[in-house]
């Protein structure tokens, strides 16, 4: 435990002309080998939005939000951006959480090849029920009011980085589609991503990157009722032991049940507390009924979620950068953050539909059972998965991605029967189930795509000219 006091300097970070520190020594280069490679972080962001055509990677307005599609060179400039944003976060987080029992590398490829071809029609129908564009800025902006909601700017990330942007590449690293194909359906995923990040965020932008890694959605009703509940403890208190301890259990089995993703966990803020402290928020969903394998959490009678406030004193690491990237995940210089953890509560949502006013804080003396139930449903889903076929792992993780990512928009507008009955939800596609059976030859899963997205030569744009209603229209 750090002993000494240092200075934070992480405000510096805020300044307009400072461009932030590395976290990392790769850098990116995309499309553009002609140009200077790019950096991670803040620099990265400023190079990235230097190099738009349009003003799309700007600060916008409802007007521009509410417009039924982008322009050629705006999709492009989104694509460019999400290439690089996605390289950013990815390299960063790693194999953080991995347990080496699932085979993820496979099942996120097909989830987001299955991704491109379906999603434009279920987001389409969203739209439609909700009364159109305005009906998904005020589902977007659901979060903001709300602990533990699944409606949170991961989910709106995935759904265009995932959905559009790493779908679009697998598919044509399997030329399975050309750069100038499905330019409509494009547009529909990418509006609704925008329109959900921007109502959340209320500055105009939409990525966290895009505000040197700040990702300050909730209101101040939210902040102000969660410290609250805060209980303070000195670095070294047995309290930090036990409140840290909670956190990387509860983490941990948020990870499992999402199949060794981060689909489970959701970290917003830093929120900068009156006294110079920060606040994160962190929700981590441990128990999802839409999962047959939960029963574990089922059986150890845990709830949806648990939410935690986690009061950072800068001061007794010396911090010099703090970021909430847009996978929801927050990452410090220097490295070890829980070190300045001054204060926490936990919160529990038992039902993903549980009001806000039904939420409640756990005190610290029932602290301890939670955390057995959360051990016992760990070793028994662990167990689980053990038992379970490849294929059966690789079809589950597929629908974690597949069904996780668009789960909450179906819930909150009421469309989950329907998107089940009219437009089967849990099926695979036919051409995705073939597939299975092609990633894995000539390295593909292990090899190309990784390839294709780690390097950003993959996220090719749509071609100069091409007809915003170009859809595909002939089988290649």
């Amino acid at each position: 435990m750090t002993s000494q006091r240092q200075p934070a300097t992480f405000r510096k970070r805020y300044e307009e002309h400072d461009d932030g520190l590395r976290f990392q020594e790769g850098t990116y280069t995309g499309n553009h080998p002609e140009l200077e490679p790019v950096r991670d972080g803040i620099l990265g962001d400023k190079v990235m939005r230097s190099r738009a055509r349009t003003g799309v990677l700007e600060k916008v307005g409802k007007d521009d939000v509410l417009r039924d599609q982008f322009t050629l060179d705006e999709m492009n400039d989104l694509n460019n951006y999400l290439a690089w944003n996605i390289w950013d976060v990815l390299v960063m987080r790693a194999t953080e959480g991995v347990s080496g029992m699932i085979p993820r590398q496979e099942y996120e490829i097909l989830s987001m090849l299955h991704m491109f071809y379906r999603y434009p029609e279920i987001l389409g129908m969203i739209t439609e029920e909700v009364g159109g564009a305005q009906g998904v800025l005020d589902l977007g902006s659901v979060a903001c009011g709300e602990l533990a909601s699944q409606l949170n700017p991961l989910h709106d990330w995935c759904i265009g980085s995932c959905g559009f942007a790493m779908g679009r590449t697998g598919l044509m690293a399997l030329e399975a589609i050309t750069s100038n194909e499905y330019v409509a359906e494009s547009n529909t995923t990418l509006k609704f991503m925008q329109r959900q990040k921007w109502a959340k965020r209320g500055d105009g932008l939409l990525f966290n990157s895009q505000d040197r890694y700040r990702g300050r959605i909730h209101d101040q009703s939210v902040i102000d009722s969660v410290v609250a509940k805060v209980e303070t403890f000195e670095p070294g208190d047995p309290r930090h032991a036990a409140f840290t301890q909670f956190n990387a259990a509860a983490e941990l089995l948020a990870f499992l049940v999402h199949y060794d993703c981060r689909l489970g966990f959701s970290d917003t803020g830093p929120y900068e507390l009156p006294d110079g402290k920060l606040l994160i928020i962190r929700d981590m969903f441990v128990n999802e009924p839409a999962f047959l394998w939960s029963q574990a959490c089922d059986d150890a009678q845990l709830p949806h979620a648990y939410s935690l406030a986690l009061v950072l004193d800068p001061d007794v690491v010396g911090l010099e950068e703090i970021r909430v990237n847009d996978i929801a995940t927050s990452f410090t210089r220097p490295k070890n953050y829980l070190e300045a953890v001054v204060g926490g509560a936990v919160f529990v949502r038992d039902r993903w539909d549980t009001p806000m006013g039904e939420i409640y804080s756990v005190d610290r003396t029932e602290l301890a059972g939670h955390l057995e139930r959360i051990r016992s449903a760990t070793i028994k889903l662990y167990t689980t998965i053990s038992k379970t076929t490849r294929r059966d792992l690789v079809w589950g993780g597929h629908d974690v991605y597949y069904v996780g990512f668009l789960l909450p928009y179906l819930r909150h507008t009421g469309t989950y029967e329907k998107a089940c009955r009219d437009y089967d939800l849990w099926e695979v596609d036919q051409r995705v189930a073939n597939y299975y059976y092609e990633i894995n030859k000539r390295g593909f899963a292990q090899e190309t795509m990784p390839n294709k997205i780690f390097s950003g030569a993959g996220y090719l744009p749509f071609p100069d000219g091409t007809s915003l209603t170009r859809s595909k229209y002939r089988s290649m």
